[in-house]
């Protein structure tokens, strides 16, 4: 959950009282699918028509053509899954993603907190008897993770074109990254200072203490492999295993945990998967300056985004870091005075033709709704509506239309009637 989640939500305004940004459709909005919803952070697709609500609480509620259908597909709070469940404040259930193969094998994958505070990454099944409902009875923890404190637990699930599977994973927590886990690759050179300690309840119960290394970090991992050999962090405890993809940065017997594919990230909360190229597309919540929208293109493994050397385009003051030379810069920023806690968005791939490309994103804050495109050769961020409400992550359907939950309860869909403004001057869709 991003920074300020206890700010309480405002009503969105009709679309026709807020003011647009020039170059985009006058009716260009967000439109209302349903409400009812507690504490929505985000939607996912299954490969049909179906969308799927993820719920702080431990809920994943389905909209059916347009309708909330009553029962929860699934229900953490209810049945508690391997290892127990935390909801507040940051915490809860935070990701969900359905394996490529679904519709046959009936996998899909969830983060959420456990009853320690950590992280796991858990694997369902579907329902033998009704396609409606998960099975929770048949939960299997595969990755496990010791959180420092209570905040910055990232906790967004995509698989990527290439079939792997993308974890995103906050510092740790508290401010500045007091452990320093976001530059921290090696396990050996975990920071053993006051308050950075493994923790002892989960080092008990099986969990590998060098899983701290894979904070502040995009994990890739391969769910298809049974878990086997190779430095794997966040193996320990885990009841189905993964593997390893050989093309990972650092695969291999380097001493760095082979499940880490980028890393400097200070709190990932959502970031997507765009549909065509595969690129991955990161907001990373900041802390006390800049928020940020990082860009992983696909396969560009290894990439450091800088935390907490940098905060956006800027250095940390006060940090010793290595040269700036070797962190990869956001593809853009936004001061506080703009944004507050950025929610990652999607970049748009829906039936409107005429926004393909553009990347959509908000403020959890603010309200604020911002759109990325790309002129002369660089990305250009425009705030497009200035909306209220609190953005809490953006999905896309089956189709590609791109929906958005909003944190007081509704989910929304993009819509637009006769989008046929654009940007001056943006350039065609790579």
């Amino acid at each position: 959950m991003p920074r300020a989640a206890w700010i309480l939500p405002v009503l969105l305004l009709p679309l026709a009282a807020l003011a647009q940004s020039p170059g985009l459709p006058s009716d260009l909005g967000f439109q209302p699918v349903v409400s009812g919803l507690d504490r929505p952070l985000g939607v996912r697709h299954a490969g049909d028509t179906r969308l799927f609500v993820i719920q702080q609480g431990g809920q994943i509620r389905i909209v059916d053509a347009g309708v909330l259908r009553p029962t929860p597909f699934l229900d953490l709070g209810s049945t508690p899954p391997p290892l127990g469940f935390t909801s507040g404040g940051e915490r809860g259930l935070l990701g969900l993603a359905f394996d490529p193969d679904y519709a046959r094998n009936g996998r899909f994958y969830v983060y959420y907190t456990d009853g320690n505070g950590d992280s796991v990454v858990a694997r369902y099944l579907r329902s033998g008897s009704d396609p409606q409902r998960a099975d929770p009875g048949s939960a299997q923890v595969v990755l496990r993770v010791d959180q420092d404190f209570a905040n910055h637990n990232g906790g967004d699930l995509h698989f990527g074109l290439d079939g792997m599977l993308y974890i995103g994973l906050g510092d740790g927590g508290s401010a500045n990254d007091p452990c320093n886990r976001a530059q921290t690759l090696d396990p050996a050179e975990l920071d053993g200072s006051s308050g950075c300690e493994a923790d002892a309840s989960f080092t008990g119960s099986g969990g590998d203490p060098d899983s701290r290394a894979l904070l502040g970090k995009l994990l890739r991992i391969d769910v298809s492999l049974g878990g086997s050999g190779g430095e794997r962090c966040g193996a320990g405890g885990s009841e189905t295993g993964y593997g390893i993809p050989q093309d990972n940065p650092y695969a291999g017997s380097d001493g760095i945990c082979d499940e880490i594919f980028a890393s400097g990230l200070r709190n990932p909360y959502r970031f997507s998967v765009d549909r065509r190229h595969g690129d991955l597309w990161i907001g990373d919540v900041g802390q006390n300056t800049r928020e940020e929208i990082d860009r992983l293109p696909a396969a560009a493994g290894g990439l450091n985004f800088g935390w907490r050397c940098r905060e956006g385009f800027l250095a940390t003051p006060g940090v010793s870091c290595p040269a700036p030379a070797a962190f990869t810069d956001p593809v853009a920023d936004h001061p506080r005075s703009e944004a507050r806690s950025i929610t990652g968005g999607f970049r748009y791939r829906g039936p409107i033709a005429e926004l393909s490309g553009l990347v959509f994103y908000g403020d959890f804050v603010t309200g604020r709704q911002f759109v990325l495109s790309r002129r002369s050769g660089a990305w250009v961020a425009t705030t497009w509506r200035d909306q209220g409400g609190n953005p809490s992550g953006y999905g896309e359907g089956a189709d590609g239309h791109l929906y958005m939950a909003d944190y007081g309860g509704t989910l929304y869909r993009l819509v637009a009637s006769s989008p046929t403004l654009f940007f001056s001057g943006m350039e065609a869709d790579e």
